[in-house]
């Protein structure tokens, strides 16, 4: 979704009234961009309890999560300009800060008071490429959202490909350039914990765009906090625009340990279909089919369809119905009351500024 901006530029004048020393900075061109979205969501859902009873609630969005973000830019001269992202997420049913802590522990340092839990890092970036220093999101997370209709979902209960690759992570280095149309990005992480530098956690990508054809994969290796486990991620998937009206979208990926014998392979199909200028149905099914051992076999299903109406370029409202189906071995999600069948309604208010 594209966010309205406000942006607030330097000028050699307003530098020069600050202080007179600082005349030669006044040459380079500066801004700061100020942005955010909220998005509210009313979900009615089953199976919540641990009795199995359904339960409405009020939450953060259910694709977007809300935020406010703060974005930097300043021209250093022949292409090469200094960059920085700080963006914070939050739940507007009680205003309490979200993405606090680490994500089940790949995402490196524990931090239940972050503030800047969506992003925070800095860099350059020139023409040919850049380089970024900061809590950012992980490369398999920036290529699957190309997979799916509403990019990766926010709410865990339409996620499935997340939980496996793990959306952020701290300490990272990120590499991106472009080569012959592929652009290409390389991760790396520093610094998870005392005596554990990180060294084996790392990431690649490559994606391809030509036209309305999207093409895109990833290989994703992550240490857990304590050094004891190693989780391996690869996926290939994409979009393709086939006329104004219809967008698919398609993508697998696959996921292995090195210390325990849980293997899921993941697949997922849908579409975006653009009814009227100012309605648009979005459709997929996630399947994560699990093995590894007669203990850990199991499946879980994912399915939604969901109606969006825009009133304006900042103003939208959605409805949207899901189904999570869990069997097996497959453990069962935090969102769930028992093992089994979950079906939602959701609706969502939605602004951006």
């Amino acid at each position: 979704m594209t966010l309205t901006r406000r942006t607030f530029r330097s000028t050699p004048l307003f530098l020069a009234v600050l202080c007179t020393p600082f005349a030669a900075a006044a040459q380079s061109t500066g801004s700061v961009t100020v942005y955010g979205l909220v998005d509210v969501a009313v979900r009615r859902a089953t199976n919540v309890t641990a009795a199995g009873n359904s339960d409405t609630s009020m939450d953060d969005g259910t694709f977007t999560g809300s935020r406010l973000g703060f974005r930097g830019r300043e021209d250093l001269g022949g292409g090469l300009a200094a960059v920085f992202t700080m963006e914070h997420g939050f739940d507007p049913s009680t205003g309490t800060p979200l993405q606090g802590s680490a994500t089940a522990d790949y995402g490196q340092v524990q931090a239940p008071t972050r503030f800047w839990g969506r992003q925070v890092f800095m860099g350059l970036s020139a023409p040919y490429g850049s380089v970024l220093f900061g809590h950012q999101y992980t490369l398999a997370h920036a290529v699957a959202a190309r997979f799916q209709p509403q990019g990766n979902p926010n709410n865990l209960a339409l996620s499935i490909f997340s939980s496996h690759h793990i959306a952020r992570q701290d300490n990272l280095m990120r590499v991106d350039g472009k080569v012959a149309g592929v652009e290409v990005s390389v991760s790396k992480t520093f610094g998870e914990v005392a005596a554990n530098d990180g060294s084996d956690a790392w990431a690649l990508s490559a994606t391809w765009t030509s036209g309305p054809v999207f093409v895109g994969g990833y290989v994703q290796q992550m240490n857990n906090v304590s050094d004891t486990e190693r989780r391996k991620i690869v996926g290939l998937g994409g979009n393709w625009k086939a006329s104004p009206m219809f967008t698919f979208y398609g993508g697998a990926m696959r996921r292995t340990n090195a210390v325990s014998p849980q293997e899921n392979t993941v697949w997922t199909l849908g579409a975006n279909i653009e009814v009227l200028p100012e309605v648009t149905l979005s459709v997929a099914h996630l399947s994560d089919d699990q093995g590894g051992s007669s203990a850990l076999d199991g499946s879980r299903k994912v399915s939604y369809l969901s109606a969006s109406y825009r009133f304006s370029k900042r103003t939208d409202i959605a409805a949207t119905i899901d189904g999570n189906q869990v069997k097996g071995g497959y453990a069962k999600p935090a969102f769930m009351g028992t093992t089994g069948d979950q079906t939602a309604f959701t609706v969502d208010v939605r602004h951006t500024f």
